[in-house]
């Protein structure tokens, strides 16, 4: 079944907002929608509620790992300048990075181990992991994080 027919028998698509695309030839910048702040504001929210113990495992699991990084990151919405930020930035960076590599790397050994070929997914993962590490150097050109941020890092990787 097509996306479209399904978004539009679950209700989904037409809650979404409607916008026009801004694009300029001239321009050297992508094309991107111009929403409106009425139709932004009527958007409604979904979630959904666990209903089983896999349902709530994850829930639970996703709110621990949330918390750690807001702690380790300290995180206070009421308190972030541009360091508080960079610094934020510059960690969640820094372990984006991982499943790439580590996707990669099994990959690759599956593939020798197995003498099979594995249809490109190598390298699509470590170029993944290549694009989240020219994030982490771009950051890493506006702040130069301290000792303490680097064992953080350390035991979070």
């Amino acid at each position: 079944m097509p996306a479209k027919q399904l978004f539009d028998r679950t209700g989904v698509l037409n809650s979404l907002p409607k916008f026009r695309m801004l694009m300029n030839p001239k321009s050297y910048l992508m094309a991107h929608p111009i929403y409106q702040k009425q139709d932004i504001e009527h958007i409604t929210h979904y979630h959904h509620q666990p209903e089983g113990l896999s349902d709530r495992l994850a829930l639970y699991s996703i709110r621990i790992v949330r918390k750690t990084f807001d702690v380790l990151s300290r995180y206070n919405p009421k308190k972030m300048d541009e360091r508080a930020w960079l610094n934020r930035i510059i960690f969640l960076e820094t372990v984006a990075g991982v499943p790439g590599m580590v996707g990669g790397m099994s990959r690759h050994l599956k593939s020798l181990r197995t003498l099979e070929k594995d249809n490109g997914w190598i390298h699509h993962l470590l170029q993944e992991a290549e694009n989240e590490r020219m994030h982490l150097f771009i950051f890493l050109t506006m702040r130069n994080p301290g000792v303490f941020f680097r064992v953080n890092v350390a035991l979070a990787q």
